[in-house]
């Protein structure tokens, strides 16, 4: 494993700045966030861009592992032109993503919120039938994709599932994963998603086996999606680590928090040293 962090935590800044100045800080590695890769999609030139931000990477010596595409997609939903909207929106990112060599597109389950089981059934059949061409574009541009566990609103509807969302367990991914039925499919496993469901990271990190492909990094103390940096909540982080090296999992141990944003540029630095130099802790380096 090495250490990540996505760009977004220097949000304000172009995606090019924002990989410099992470570079700068020490990090080895960074996830390109939905932010920035919405801001390469809707330039003048995003071909050039990808062209360019490859250089920048490249460069520096960095990695690129993987991208977050929009945060909003759900080609689950029962609106077929919400649907097939997104479905293009993040087929151009996965696009995007192959131009710059990152590997991994994380991706949310998506859903309707459905109040009936029969709902819920035609929510798991939109979601394999869209995800399967999803999967199948991705894989033409060498891209893999991570489904993320999320975790459940407190505003959500009641119906026949009660208040939960979809995917908010690891059993409901590889069932996701089973349905759509592609070998680019994988996990990327949201630790303070997690913690907020009452999961144990360990136990979680078994559970996503050798499908886990990308992780977002974050920490809360369970009354919040805080995203903080690790040992700022209440995770376990030394057994979560333990299951990590267990399961055989080498890829980033990707940092994603935005809880430590809104400082001065010296301030943030600061915070995102120490974040690194807690990640390296952690992976013993």
């Amino acid at each position: 494993m090495y250490a990540g962090i996505w760009t977004s935590i220097l949000v304000e800044l172009s995606p090019a700045d924002a990989v410099r100045q992470i570079a700068a800080v020490g990090f080895p590695a960074v996830e390109l966030s939905t932010e920035h890769i919405i801001d390469m999609e809707e330039s003048e030139n995003p071909e050039a861009e990808c062209e360019a931000l490859r250089s920048v990477v490249d460069d520096l010596g960095l990695r690129m592992p993987q991208v977050h595409t929009m945060l909003q997609a759900n080609l689950a939903s029962a609106d077929d032109e919400v649907r097939e909207r997104d479905l293009a929106t993040v087929s151009r990112h996965v696009e995007l993503a192959g131009l710059m060599g990152i590997e991994t597109a994380v991706i949310h389950p998506g859903g309707s919120g459905p109040m009936t089981m029969d709902e819920f059934e035609a929510d798991r059949v939109r979601r394999m039938v869209t995800y399967r061409r999803f999967a199948d574009h991705a894989a033409e541009h060498g891209v893999s994709l991570a489904i993320e566990n999320m975790c459940d609103s407190p505003r959500a509807s009641r119906g026949a599932r009660g208040m939960r969302g979809y995917g908010t367990l690891i059993s409901e991914l590889h069932e996701i994963i089973d349905d759509i039925d592609r070998q680019n499919v994988g996990i990327c496993y949201d630790t303070g998603h997690g913690n907020l469901q009452g999961l144990s990271m360990a136990e979680a990190i078994r559970a996503c086996g050798d499908r886990l492909i990308a992780t977002h990094i974050t920490d809360n103390d369970g009354s919040g999606d805080q995203h903080r940096t690790p040992f700022y909540g209440n995770i376990d982080w030394h057994e979560g680590m333990a299951a990590l090296a267990e399961i055989g999992y080498e890829g980033i141990f990707n940092l994603e928090i935005p809880g430590e944003r809104g400082l001065p540029t010296e301030q943030l630095d600061f915070r995102m040293e120490y974040a690194l130099q807690i990640s390296n802790w952690l992976l013993g380096g």
